[in-house]
């Protein structure tokens, strides 16, 4: 029975002492190659915090891990490229049944489309069979206009006479746009390209001089300030946790020590001099 009592001591000691790495990943972090490992696999940010650290602040991430661009439509850029020969030929095969583009401008079904570019909305000198819509409507034939018209007639003047179902296909409809604009003396000029993202970026420049820019320093000083020493005292916190372990682990080794030495001079039983 005594015996029992000293393994199952003996057996404690060595499982406070395996413990101790354990204790020691849960306090300061799991090991470098338990994380690592994970890291190749684990390819969100929360994930990679989980592999490496036992306590984290989870953090928002989109759909799949990454943001969906949206997609900008460049309307200078597109007519830049528009051909004014595709665009004539689109124009004979779906629009010249009921419009004419050439000088002199002649109405038909719908109204002559020579010099529409800059034109005001239902002016077309001598036509009648405009709907209320867009003769109610203020402004020009400019290229926005005729984008969004051409893309969806009914969608941009709804109540249009017009049974034309639209050009959906942007190269085609740009060619369009570009043949009107070669058949209208007074065309402007086709819109400028949207910069470029580089181009965006560098007009963009913060003056860390300024007082916003002053504020955000501070800002972030402090921030790292109380971060360290709230790292500094969980660090405090935490060693002092791993000595009072150790120095539980120290008692039981010498509590098991004597009682195995208790043990073994009982045993032998008393010696003669």
């Amino acid at each position: 029975m005594f015996l029992n009592k000293v393994a199952g001591a003996l057996l404690a000691v060595l499982l406070v002492l395996l413990a101790l790495p354990t204790l020691s990943d849960i306090i300061f972090g799991k090991g470098g190659h338990h994380g690592g490992h994970h890291e190749e696999e684990a390819h969100s940010l929360n994930e990679r915090f989980a592999a490496s650290y036992a306590y984290y602040l989870p953090v928002e991430e989109g759909a799949g891990g990454a943001e969906v661009e949206e997609e900008v439509f460049d309307l200078g850029a597109m007519l830049a490229m528009a051909s004014v020969e595709d665009g004539a030929s689109s124009f004979r095969s779906k629009c010249s049944s009921c419009h004419n583009a050439e000088d002199p401008g002649v109405n038909g079904a719908g109204p002559a489309l020579h010099d529409v570019v800059g034109r005001a909305f239902a002016a077309a000198d001598g036509f009648g069979g405009y709907s209320g819509t867009l003769s109610s409507m203020e402004g020009e034939w400019d290229y926005e206009a005729l984008d969004a018209f051409l893309l969806n007639p009914r969608g941009y003047v709804n109540g249009t006479a017009m049974s034309f179902a639209g050009l959906r296909r942007d190269p085609e409809r740009m060619n369009v746009i570009a043949y009107l604009a070669s058949q209208s003396p007074n065309a402007p000029p086709f819109p400028a390209p949207l910069p470029a993202e580089e181009e965006m970026a560098a007009e963009v420049e913060v003056d860390v001089e300024a007082p916003q820019g002053e504020a955000l320093e501070e800002a972030a000083e402090d921030l790292t300030e109380a971060g360290n020493d709230a790292a500094a005292a969980v660090a405090e916190e935490a060693a002092g946790i791993v000595e009072q372990v150790e120095d539980a682990a120290d008692e039981a080794v010498e509590d098991a020590t004597e009682a195995a030495d208790e043990a073994v001079n009982g045993r032998r039983g008393p010696t003669n001099h």
